[in-house]
């Protein structure tokens, strides 16, 4: 009897390893096609790769991971600081950690850069939240310059801001005092001269040589070693540009718009 049940269980522990392998394979499997789906700018589609593959292993970081990025090119800032928050509190990956803090911090910073026309001091508060999550990054790896770098330009960016809200306070109290034309001409010279990150993601806006130095740069120190050796297929780029990089690119946004606003109320010369 005692065999029996030996020989019973032996089989079961069997059968549970095969389907614990199968389920982790297919995991796998999605990820790559996420990956593959992120990499054509599909990223509506990776996500539901990514939750396929959290469904067959749900304490999986790196499709928790590669789902945050994808939401970050959505502009869903908020469901990305949540996904990114998650992994840097249950990943065992230092690295992994680092990269969702970091990337933690983009989140805060562009999101404080979009509410510069609406909300002064929201701005200002995702502004120094940014700069928490950086620190934090310099504290897990102290060398790490781009951390270093994003907290000196969202410094530059505060005081600005802090500026322009004791200009709006003096103007309500003499309402006859001009405005100053020159407001934030400061920071557009600060973005002058900036370094790109070779590791940027691609960006239709991006000159040329910008793009031909990500096309070198090397592999994400997060992705798994089940993935490495298909990585020259599936190479993903996460969002972790420079907070310089953010700022320029929100700046030609707005530059956009404003050209097609003007566009738009352009008085149209009769010809007759």
């Amino acid at each position: 009897m005692n065999e029996r049940r030996l020989k019973t269980f032996a089989i079961l522990l069997l059968v549970l390893s095969l389907t614990q392998a199968a389920r982790a394979e297919s995991a796998r499997t999605s990820v790559r096609q996420g990956n593959r789906l992120y990499s054509q700018g599909n990223f509506n589609e990776a996500i539901s790769s990514y939750d396929q593959a959290l469904l067959e292993k749900p304490q999986a970081q790196e499709p928790k991971f590669n789902k945050a990025n994808s939401n970050y090119r959505l502009d869903d800032l908020a469901e990305a600081i949540d996904l990114y928050k998650e992994v840097a509190a249950e990943s065992k990956d230092m690295k992994l950690v680092t990269k969702a803090k970091y990337n933690i911090g983009n989140c805060f910073f562009q999101r404080g850069l979009k509410q510069r026309d609406s909300d002064l001091q929201k701005a200002l508060e995702d502004l120094k939240t940014s700069i928490t999550h950086w620190r934090q990054v310099l504290d897990i790896d102290p060398t790490n310059e781009k951390a270093a770098k994003n907290i000196e330009v969202a410094r530059l960016i505060i005081k600005d801001i802090i500026d322009q809200i004791n200009k709006q306070k003096q103007q309500q109290q003499d309402p006859n005092q001009p405005q100053d034309p020159n407001q934030g001409q400061t920071q557009q010279q600060q973005q002058q001269g900036s370094q790109q990150d070779p590791n940027q993601p691609q960006d239709p806006n991006q000159s040329q040589q910008q793009q031909q130095a990500q096309e070198g740069s090397g592999q994400d120190p997060n992705q798994s070693q089940e993935q490495q050796p298909e990585k020259q297929q599936e190479e993903m780029a996460a969002p972790d540009a420079t907070a310089q990089e953010i700022l320029d690119k929100e700046q030609r946004q707005k530059q956009q718009r404003q050209i097609l606003e003007r566009a738009r109320y352009q008085k149209v010369e009769k010809d007759w």
